[in-house]
């Protein structure tokens, strides 16, 4: 079953957020509780006009439908959106965990969508929002050195159609992951806090125009996967995420989900962007960090919940995958 959840009903119960979206470098935040079908939240803060970020992080007990705003919201604008999904699977621009998406292009309101969010999925996303004016405020004069299908979009001075607005997905680097794992763990407050976390929302822009220089070898993969096949490698993936600890081999996985190994190990590469015991590997220390901010457990407790077996192991593993030891967390 799924339930349907429209967003604006919801945004429109908490008049005192609506205020402070509007203010400079006022965080808000909105609890996600509906009807105990499922828990998060959603925040977010207004760094300077015309540059938004926004954090959603929520698990769903059932599958929900919502609805996101209507055309006449507000006045067509031109901007940017960088979208990164650090978790679960947005259904609506189809990017998958570790997975991002740089879209451009003239923004007429807030037009009428409705996406799926499936139930177990943890729901974890960090966008970034630009208007043009932003976003050639860090470019100066130097709008010709991006890619002709960006830069025209950008220097368009009126709505364009929808088949000519910039969009592209690509895979989320290491960089890029240490840079918002860092603005979420920002060590500073006041006014140093937004300081911060400006250079890094900066810091990922550089990183994303430098992967439109250089695709993803996944985008010139024609795709070997049937209609059926999808479904199958998401299973396997939900498989493998719930046997952390004791994960079956790639052959058995191949015989669990019903594919062979050769398309299971091409088909997930290209769905998820990581091998099958990378995205294993990933999956566990998000986890294990989990446990060390929730309940604040030992390190060796932490390391042994999601299968590590040496502790040296797990804290050189964690620190390449955070930038921190296990120790450092909510130090």
């Amino acid at each position: 079953m799924s339930f349907f959840f429209p967003a604006s009903d919801f945004l429109s119960q908490h008049p005192k957020v609506a205020k402070q979206q509007g203010e400079l470098r006022q965080p808000w935040t909105i609890p996600l509780d509906v009807d105990g079908k499922g828990q998060g939240y959603r925040q977010g803060v207004r760094l300077r006009p015309g540059l938004h970020v926004l954090i959603d992080d929520y698990t769903l007990q059932e599958d929900m439908l919502t609805s996101v705003g209507k055309k006449g919201d507000r006045p067509p604008h031109l901007g940017l959106e960088m979208s990164y999904m650090l978790s679960g699977h947005n259904h609506l621009e189809e990017v998958s965990a570790n997975h991002n998406f740089l879209g451009a292009g003239w923004w007429e309101g807030f037009e009428q969508k409705t996406a799926l969010w499936q139930v177990g999925d943890r729901i974890l996303k960090f966008d970034i929002h630009l208007d043009a004016t932003v976003f050639k405020s860090f470019l100066g004069d130097q709008l010709e050195m991006l890619p002709d299908s960006l830069s025209g979009v950008i220097q368009s001075s009126r709505p364009i159609q929808t088949h000519d607005c910039f969009w592209q997905v690509g895979t989320t680097t290491p960089g890029m992951k240490l840079a918002i794992h860092q603005m979420l763990h920002c060590p500073y407050q006041g006014v140093t806090r937004w300081m911060y976390w400006e250079s890094k929302v900066l810091e990922l822009l550089v990183l994303r125009l430098e992967e439109i220089k250089r695709p993803s070898p996944e985008t010139a993969v024609k795709s070997i996967l049937k209609s059926g096949d999808l479904d199958r490698i998401h299973y396997a993936r939900e498989i493998v995420h719930k046997r952390l600890t004791n994960p079956p081999s790639l052959l058995e996985l191949s015989r669990l989900v019903g594919l062979n190994d050769y398309k299971l190990k091409l088909g997930f590469k290209q769905v998820f962007g990581t091998t099958v015991f990378g995205d294993l590997k990933r999956y566990r220390l998000e986890q294990a960090r989990r446990l060390l901010e929730e309940r604040q457990i030992s390190v060796k407790a932490a390391a042994a919940a999601v299968g590590y077996v040496n502790k040296g192991h797990f804290a050189a593993a964690f620190r390449k995958q955070f930038g921190i030891y296990p120790h450092e967390v909510n130090r």
